[in-house]
This record gives C-alpha cells, structure tokens and sequence, in this order.
C-alpha cells in the first residue's frame, strides 16, 4: 500500500493504515508489515504511527525491514 508523492501530507496514509490495522486487530494481536531499508520517508511515517522497527528481513532483493504493532487484548 503506498501514497502518491503528490498526495504526501494530507492524512491520507495515516487513514488507509488506520482502516487496514481497525480490520486486522478484529482477528489478530500482532500485525506486521514490511518496507525497504533505504525508504526513509515510510519508516518515519510508521515509527511515527507506533509501529515497532524490527531486524532485516533475509532474502533476495533490496533489504527489507519488517515492522510490528500489538494490541492487547485482541
């Protein structure tokens, strides 16, 4: 899921990840998701809405950081 860089600071990706964590947390107590290392801008906005920053994801490809939220009682 991302946000057009002409639609950046008006909200808009603070309430798609809002709607997607409402939709997740109904089922689960740990969510996650992932973004490239060098995406500065998107591990600020996640840091930023609470999300945990985890270790590097192995594999191929560019190096990817796996971030994950928890809700008690979920």
């Amino acid at each position: 899921m991302m946000v057009d860089l002409g639609h950046h600071r008006r909200g808009l990706g603070r309430l798609l990840l809002r709607h997607a964590e409402e939709t997740l947390f109904a089922q689960y107590s740990t969510i996650r998701l992932e973004t490239f290392a060098d995406n500065a801008r998107a591990k600020s906005f996640y840091e930023t809405c609470g999300w945990v920053h985890g270790d590097p994801l192995e594999g191929e490809g560019p190096t990817r950081f796996e971030y994950t939220e928890n809700r008690a009682g979920s």
